[in-house]
C-alpha cells in the first residue's frame, strides 16, 4: 500500500517503506501561494510561516500541509503525533488526503497507538469519497480480520 503524500510525494523521504500517492487536490490559491512555492524550493520555514496562521484559522489545506511537514520533518522536527493532530483537523472537515493519512498513522501505529478500528473509520470516510488507496487499506483490514476469525 502506498503512503499518502501531500505536496509532491512528500512521504517518500519520511517513510521510504511506505509507498506514495499523487499530489493533493489543492485550490489554485494554495498552489500559487508563497507557502507552496517556498515548500517546493525547500524553504520550509517560509512555508510554515505562511501556513500556520491559516491552519489555526481552520484552513483545511494549510492544516493538511502542516501535517505533512511534521510527518516528514520538513522544516520542523519530525513529530508524528503533531502530524496526526493536524491531519485530524483537516480530516474532520472532510479533506480526503488527511483522512487517508490519519488512517495510515493509526494503521501502522506511527505517532499514535496502533488501532485498526480507528484506521478503518478514517479509511472508510476517504473511500466513500472515492479514494482508492483508502479502499485498499480497508480491504487489507477486512482480510486480516477474516484470517484471525
Amino acid at each position: 500500500m502506498e503512503q499518502r503524500n501531500s505536496l509532491e510525494y512528500a512521504h517518500a523521504d519520511a517513510h521510504p517503506d511506505l509507498p506514495t500517492a499523487p499530489m493533493s487536490r489543492m485550490p489554485t490559491w494554495t498552489i500559487l501561494g508563497g507557502g507552496y512555492q517556498s515548500y517546493l524550493k525547500g524553504d520550509y520555514g517560509a512555508a510554515f510561516t505562511e501556513w500556520l496562521p491559516l491552519a489555526e484559522l481552520g484552513d483545511v489545506e494549510a492544516q493538511f500541509n502542516l501535517g505533512v511537514m511534521y510527518d516528514e520533518g520538513a522544516g520542523v522536527e519530525q513529530d508524528l503525533a503533531v502530524a496526526a493532530e493536524w491531519y485530524r483537523k483537516a480530516a474532520e472537515q472532510g479533506f480526503v488526503d488527511a483522512q487517508t493519512n490519519l488512517g495510515i498513522l493509526y494503521f501502522h501505529g506511527l505517532g499514535l497507538e496502533r488501532d485498526h478500528n480507528e484506521a478503518a473509520r478514517w479509511f472508510q470516510q476517504a473511500a466513500d469519497q472515492g479514494d482508492q488507496e483508502a479502499q485498499e487499506y480497508l480491504n487489507q483490514i477486512r482480510d486480516d480480520r477474516k484470517t484471525v476469525a
